[in-house]
């Protein structure tokens, strides 16, 4: 699986957690955990797709490009 592929699914990933975690909180008014452990899996998502792309840098698979 290519790298930019994984980055795609990831930020996927995180933006389905913002989504859901809007919806919990709307849905349940604070009375669950659901809207936290969305939260939490939102962090976990982008610290993922932080690691992923120092790891592409790092192998020189994703280079940076631009200025």
């Amino acid at each position: 699986m290519s790298l930019k592929l994984l980055i795609l699914l990831l930020f996927c990933a995180v933006v389905l957690s913002l989504f859901s975690g809007l919806f919990f909180l709307i849905r349940d008014q604070g009375k669950s955990n659901r809207t936290v452990n969305s939260l939490f899996l939102r962090v976990a998502f982008s610290v993922l797709i932080i690691v992923v792309l120092l790891y592409g840098f790092y192998t020189g698979e994703i280079t940076p490009h631009g200025l």
